[in-house]
């Protein structure tokens, strides 16, 4: 789903404005993505947990012009969904 569907569905549900819902959104997502880089982990209570783990730094090799390459790694995001969320999408 869009982001535009979402404001919809929660405007109709609510009775407050797209600019107003848009905004806690956006704020929310701040607050999340903040939390992770600071805690390494963001667990929303009911939906799931958020975890921010680094990948070690590895070497490969370049067929382009023989070289040796390497990276830092990176952050990836992993997300582990609560027992309640799992029941509620359970067919």
């Amino acid at each position: 789903m869009k982001r535009a569907i979402y404001l919809e569905a929660i405007k109709q549900q609510t009775g407050l404005t797209k600019k107003a819902i848009d905004q806690v959104i956006d704020c929310y997502f701040t607050i999340l993505t903040t939390t992770l880089k600071t805690n390494q982990k963001a667990s929303i209570t009911n939906f799931g947990t958020f975890t921010l783990k680094p990948t070690k730094p590895f070497t490969y090799f370049s067929p382009v012009d023989g070289s040796t390459l390497s990276t830092l790694g990176i952050n990836k995001i992993y997300f582990s969904s609560s027992k309640a969320l799992l029941k509620k999408v359970a067919r």
